[in-house]
């Protein structure tokens, strides 16, 4: 049988349909930032230049921390805490559920899940540890490699804010929703490198691995919308 590579290309950028160009734009960012984590954690596994920066950057950091910052950002980084995050999904569920929204809500479901084991599961991985007591503001028990913070926040906070823009109508409010977001994700990735708990390459890892799991989740949502736009379209008025 050949190979029809005219009529393959063809489909995947089909864009009435999900297995098309949607299909074929998540799948693409998707090993893209797949192919990233893997270089990142790869350069800590063999210990490449990567790790130098690590180090210098953690130090310059502690260098110039500041004791009212340190307070600022020791706040600022329990919004991505494992309590925290808890009690904002299960009001995101429970919200979801009785809006009957409940493509989001398996997303939701989907991408808390995915990213919380991946993240326990590369830890035991890496096994990398955290920076010195000497450097951080304060003791965490776990390992480094992924920062758990940060790739909550990317997931969990990037769900919320996917979710808040297909729900606004003007384009300035979703900006606006895209900023507050994005600023959040970013101020807590900051928060860990600033307090000294986590390396450079931890946090933009967890990003990494969040963003993965946000794209799982947005796709797994994607597929739902596509599929219901369909039967509408073939159910007779």
């Amino acid at each position: 049988m050949n190979f029809d590579l005219k009529n393959f290309v063809h489909k995947r950028l089909e864009k009435k349909v999900f297995t098309g160009l949607p299909l074929t734009i998540f799948v693409i960012v998707f090993l893209i930032l797949l192919a990233t984590f893997v270089g990142i954690t790869g350069s800590i596994v063999n210990s490449t230049p990567i790790v130098q920066i690590d180090y210098t950057f953690t130090n310059y950091l502690f260098h110039y921390r500041t004791v009212p910052l340190a307070k600022t950002f020791y706040l600022i980084t329990h919004f991505a805490d494992q309590i925290t995050i808890i009690i904002l999904l299960i009001a995101s569920l429970v919200y979801l559920y009785f809006k009957k929204e409940l493509a989001y809500l398996y997303a939701l479901i989907l991408t808390f899940i995915g990213t919380e084991g991946s993240v326990f599961l590369i830890k035991i991985f890496i096994n990398r540890a955290r920076p010195g007591a000497d450097i951080a503001y304060y003791l965490e028990g776990s390992k480094s490699f992924p920062s758990g913070h940060s790739t909550i926040a990317m997931a969990f906070f990037g769900f919320i804010t996917y979710y808040l823009i297909h729900h606004l109508k003007t384009r300035s409010k979703r900006s606006l929703i895209i900023f507050l977001g994005a600023l959040i994700i970013g101020l807590v990735g900051f928060s860990r490198l600033y307090l000294g708990v986590h390396y450079l390459s931890d946090v933009l890892g967890g990003f990494l691995l969040g963003a993965l799991w946000l794209v799982a989740g947005i796709t797994f949502r994607e597929r739902h919308f596509y599929i219901s736009s369909i039967n509408k379209e073939k159910t007779p008025k």
